[in-house]
């Protein structure tokens, strides 16, 4: 693509973030809006498939091959996500098109919907896409934040890293990089790159909350949490209550304020905690 298209992306922001986290979508189109690109929404878009579709049928495939075909459909050959899930789904469904036995199952399903195969159709998480921007992200941080922050990477953009191609899977930066421009003081704690248990909470609701509240709890020094995957913030913010149910005390000691990527940064842009989706109004 060229000229102004160039600056325009489709964006697939997952369920999700869709139906119960607006302010991270609000606040990725507002940072993103800052850089110079623009983005349009995957236009009836299905669930990616991950985790609960592939959890039962290898037919989850099919999901995000019908997405990926609606970004083409749009005259895009990218697709930005905010989550991570969607982001591998999205990524391992365009692998697995390669295959010509699946592809010509996409296309004999896609068909009657006016459709065609994409696999050229790349997916890229916000935190990719923002690191690729990090010079002109650069340009426009002008607000320097005196915080203490804890992070938690969406370990699904990274892994596997022979699948995902970005960053080092189990250890990545690019995350820090980003928030490390906005003069934010990361508070180092050991599980930065563990499963945040979100995932977890479909199969075993005990595990995945002790995993949360681990994290919690070895994030005491920092201030506020900083995600950039829903699941992440739905189990580490929103059910910060659940995790200390047996001790209400802990529960007030631990619990954090969350922030999402693009409204840290967005801050230390200036820019007005309306646009971030951090007040009404």
């Amino acid at each position: 693509m060229t000229g102004s298209d160039s600056a325009i992306l489709a964006l697939y922001p997952g369920c999700l973030i869709l139906q119960r986290m607006p302010g991270y979508e609000l606040a990725a189109r507002s940072v993103l809006r800052a850089v110079g690109i623009q983005v349009e929404l995957v236009q009836e878009p299905l669930c990616c498939g991950a985790p609960i579709a592939e959890s039962f049928t290898e037919d989850w495939v099919y999901l995000s091959a019908y997405n990926l075909a609606r970004v083409r459909a749009m005259g895009r050959d990218t697709v930005l996500t905010l989550c991570g899930s969607c982001t591998n789904a999205l990524t391992r469904a365009r692998l697995a098109l390669q295959d010509k036995e699946v592809r010509e199952e996409a296309a004999r399903r896609l068909a009657p919907l006016g459709l065609e195969v994409a696999d050229d159709v790349e997916p890229k998480h916000l935190v990719r896409l923002l690191s690729e921007r990090e010079d002109e992200l650069r340009t426009q941080l002008v607000r320097p934040l005196d915080i203490r922050v804890a992070i938690t990477n969406p370990c699904q953009a990274f892994r596997p890293s022979d699948v995902m191609q970005f960053d080092d899977g189990m250890e990545p930066q690019s995350m820090r990089r980003l928030i490390e421009l906005t003069g934010a003081e990361i508070v180092p704690y050991g599980g930065e790159d563990e499963c945040c248990g979100a995932t977890l909470f479909l199969a075993d609701p005990r595990l995945s909350l002790a995993a949360g509240r681990r994290k919690l709890e070895a994030t005491r020094e920092a201030e506020v949490l900083v995600h950039s995957c829903g699941n992440c913030h739905l189990l580490l913010r929103h059910l910060q209550h659940r995790m200390f149910a047996d001790d209400p005390e802990l529960r007030a000691r631990a619990r954090k304020r969350a922030l999402f990527l693009p409204q840290l940064v967005g801050l230390s842009m200036g820019l007005a905690e309306a646009e971030l989706g951090l007040r009404e109004g």
